[in-house]
């Protein structure tokens, strides 16, 4: 795979994660799981790829603040 492959994959993930989030803008990994693999992203390597961005961008956090 090239580099403006790779490049479009990274808009891909990263455009399913931003449409994923909340009204507080946390990311929901289901949500952007689903959206990717529907657009046809859904290989390991492109699962790996998401969940780390998805992990950096603190989806799978559990400080929930507003549930107290």
């Amino acid at each position: 795979m090239g580099f403006f492959d790779n490049l479009l994959k990274n808009i891909a993930l990263q455009g399913c994660i931003e449409a994923s989030k909340d009204e507080n803008g946390k990311p929901d990994p289901y949500k952007a799981a689903g959206m990717a693999a529907g657009f046809g992203h859904s290989s390991f390597e492109d699962r790996a790829m998401l969940g780390g961005m998805l992990g950096a961008q603190g989806a799978f956090d559990d400080d929930d603040d507003d549930n107290y």
